[in-house]
This record gives structure tokens, sequence and C-alpha cells, in this order.
């Protein structure tokens, strides 16, 4: 099968979890044996993609470029074409230069009214008008699935988990940190209260150790601002390979997004050893939930949280050899190609 995947890349430059999903996606679909690329406006830093201009552009300038992506896909001929994002509202051009393709809409969330009124409204016209002109969508949890339904009365056609790139190597490695944060700084992550929360915590418990990883809007508290002289060791961006050694070496990840979808950070986390922590509301709990190794945390607050850290500060439960193994091939873009792969004799 010869797959097309348009959406966002991974570079010096640009990351994300819908850039990592593409990729990921696309070894799986290698590991098949199918044919695939990426289109994107930038270059990946770790496989040859296409891209739209050889300059790197904005993705809110996307929409200028629907033709040059409608071309490609008529040189490219692909029998799937899976889209996210604003690459997404392009398809009616996209059909009109190709049809002979399943067009499938990755939905990865549902945006909150927190990002702006505009953009509120802009993303879920941009879901709409995907479910109207695309074959297919898919959504990444139940979650996801059953606030897009009640929400903005759209049905998604199926939930496909997203897969996970960053495997372990079973090799039990010394847990030095207690605490991680790994993930986007910005306020929709709840990434202050977690840090206020690690603060507390350590003046009771000043041995515990803590770290967080990541780049965004909050980024300048942790190099200039109030948690910069604190016990939170901040380690900047990271590469995906430093991300799977700050896993090996924490044993709880705590992420408190109550609406987080489901993002591919939990199984990273869980595939290489961590415990996690989290709000009972996250699409990660269809998969987790009854893992010993899964800890919620509904708090509100910080001191609420660093009570709750306190619960379980003792309570990290290892992984097993043979969970790991099961969950690296549950949380394989592998299995997660296969599942889109399907979708082609439905339409």
């Amino acid at each position: 099968m010869r797959v097309l995947i348009l959406g966002p890349i991974v570079n010096e430059k640009l990351s994300g979890g819908v850039g990592v999903f593409d990729e990921g996606l696309y070894h799986g679909f290698k590991e098949l044996g199918d044919e695939v690329q990426i289109l994107s406006v930038a270059k990946s830093s770790t496989i040859d993609n296409l891209r739209i201009l050889d300059r790197n552009i904005s993705a809110k300038k996307i929409i200028f470029h629907f033709g040059a992506i409608a071309k490609e896909i008529k040189k490219y001929k692909p029998d799937l074409v899976i889209s996210s994002l604003q690459y997404t509202v392009g398809i009616k051009k996209y059909k009109r230069h190709w049809k002979n393709a399943t067009y499938v809409s990755v939905l990865h969330g549902v945006p909150s009214p927190t990002v702006g009124r505009f953009k509120y409204w802009a993303i879920n016209k941009v879901a709409k008008y995907s479910k109207k002109h695309c074959d297919k969508v898919v959504t990444v949890s139940y979650l996801s699935y059953a606030l897009n339904k009640r929400l903005i009365l759209l049905n998604c056609d199926k939930v496909i988990y997203n897969g996970c790139n960053l495997k372990s190597s079973y090799t039990e490695k010394e847990r030095i940190y207690d605490f991680v944060y790994i993930g986007r700084l910005s306020p929709a992550k709840e990434v202050e209260m977690i840090s206020d929360a690690f603060i507390l915590l350590h003046e009771k418990y000043p041995n515990l150790r803590f770290a967080v990883a990541g780049y965004g809007k909050l980024e300048n508290l942790f190099t200039t601002g109030k948690y910069r002289n604190t016990c939170i060791e901040f380690k900047g961006k990271l590469t995906q390979s430093e991300v799977k050694s700050l896993f090996e070496q924490s044993k709880f990840f705590v992420s408190m997004n109550s609406l987080e979808p489901f993002g591919i950070v939990f199984s990273e986390a869980a595939t290489n050893g961590c415990n996690l922590v989290t709000q009972s509301t996250t699409g990660a709990c269809g998969v987790f939930v009854h893992k010993n190794y899964f800890h919620t945390a509904d708090c509100l607050n910080a001191t609420e949280l660093a009570s709750r850290l306190e619960e379980i500060k003792d309570e990290y439960h290892p992984i097993s050899e043979e969970e790991k193994r099961s969950l690296i091939e549950y949380f394989s873009f592998k299995r997660c190609a296969k599942e889109y792969k399907e979708l082609v004799n439905q339409k």
C-alpha cells in the first residue's frame, strides 16, 4: 500500500506530540512493508520527508499552500492519506486532484475554550469540516471521542490509540528522580501547579529529587523566573534519547492536564518503567486505570497535589519485564499503522 501522511514533523526548531505521531506512524508503515511518505512544510531531522517548500513556513500559512499539497498528492498517487491539524482543511482540493485514495483525518483532541474564542471556534470548525469531507475521522481516545460527540456533535468513526517510539531496553537503571514532568511548558499542562507542589513536598522531604523537561510559554519561569533557584532540576528541551534516559531514571511521571486526550508521553513513560500520576479525567485512563503503576490525582491546587504525591511517594511499583513487553507490543506504531490500513476497505 502507498501511504501519505500530512502534518508536522520534528526537527531542531519544531517539536510536539503531532510531529512525534507523524514520524512514529511513518515508521509503523515501514515495518509493515508499505511505501510511505510524510508531506510537511518543514524538513525532519531524522527522515527524508517530502516538503511543500524549500524553506520552513509557519503552520498558520498552510492555507496558502493547499494547491501545492494537492499536486504532490496527485504526483505520489497514494492509496491512503492521513492528515492532521490545518493540513486537513484542503481536503476538497486534494480530492479534486486525486480521488483514488481513502482520506483519513486524525483529531488529536478537543480544544478548550481557554485557547481563545476565535481559535476555539476555528479548531472546532475544522473538525466538523473534516467529518463532512473526509472518508473517515479518527480520534486517539474514548475521552476525545466522547467530548467531540457531546460538545460539538461530531461522531468520530474510530478510536485508535497512539503508538510509542521510546521503547524500553528492559535493563533497569537506578531511578534517581522521585518525580518528573516532561512535556510542553504551557498553562494547559498545569505546569505551575505541578512545580509548586514539588516545592511544597520538598520542604517536608528534602531528599526527594524532582526534574522538569520541556520548552514553551512558561520556560522563563525555570530559566530566569520563580523556579530558577529551587529544588526543581530543569533539563530544558531534550532529544528523544535524552527523554528516554530521563524516564529510565525516574519513578513517577506527573501530568495534570485534566483533558489530555491521550498524550504519547504516557506510553513513553510507562514503557520505560515510570509509574503514572494524573487526573482520572485524562484519556490515559482507558488503558492504565487498573494497573498498579497508575495513580489518580484529582487535585485542584498545588497543596492538594503535594498531599497526594506524599501519599504515593513510597508506592512506586516496578513494571515487570513481561508487562513492559506487553506494553511495547501494544503501543507499537506498527499496530497503530495496521489499524489505519484497515480503514481503506471501509469507505
